[in-house]
């Protein structure tokens, strides 16, 4: 009698198991998956020294091409492009004819831009009394900011230098940040490693 009532039960079991998946069962609502981000492949850090005849030096990643360009009135435009990485830093270089308080009130206006998009900008003191070297480097958050590092440096005397980073696509900081995090390591190695000549 046991034999026949495990049958039994094993064949209730088994019809209810084939009814329970011929049933439809109702579907989930679809929900579109977030849009992704390609993953961003980010060589070694590993540093070039400039050789030109521009009138200040620095090391400069080896993954980055440059090119300058002299104005009339003796002042440079250089340009550090990051090719495989959509980014490029723009120098501007000019001489200081005893302006150096009006320049840092300029910047301040072209950092005070950002106001209206950035979530925080940190400020960060660039002082080497050694080789003469005073400045301030802005790390500028948020989403949206068009450029999320910027620096100037100077010699409180003759020079005057100011960098800024800019992607050559629409900002999307959120996705671009180990790129920004990575080129913010050659600023600072650019910056560590300047010089004037």
């Amino acid at each position: 009698m046991n034999k026949y009532l495990l049958i039994k039960i094993s064949f209730i079991t088994l019809i209810l198991f084939f009814l329970n998946s011929c049933i439809k069962k109702e579907e989930e609502a679809y929900t579109p998956k977030p849009k992704g981000y390609f993953r961003i492949e980010l060589p070694p850090h590993a540093y070039q020294t400039l050789d030109t005849t521009l009138p200040f030096t620095f090391q400069y990643s080896q993954y980055a091409t440059y090119h300058f360009s002299q104005k009339e009135n003796g002042d440079y435009w250089l340009y550090l492009n990051y090719p495989k990485l959509n980014a490029e830093i723009n120098f501007t270089y000019s001489k200081l004819a005893g302006d150096l308080r009006q320049r840092i009130i300029e910047e301040d206006k072209i950092l005070s831009f950002h106001y209206q998009v950035a979530d925080n900008i940190e400020y960060s003191i660039i002082s080497d009394p050694t080789y003469q070297i005073y400045g301030q480097l802005y790390d500028i958050e948020g989403i949206s900011v068009a450029t999320p590092l910027s620096f100037w440096l100077s010699d409180s005397v003759s020079h005057f230098l100011r960098g800024t980073l800019y992607f050559n696509n629409p900002p999307n900081n959120d996705s671009l940040q180990p790129v920004i995090q990575y080129i913010r390591e050659d600023m600072l190695k650019l910056i560590s490693s300047f010089k004037w000549e």
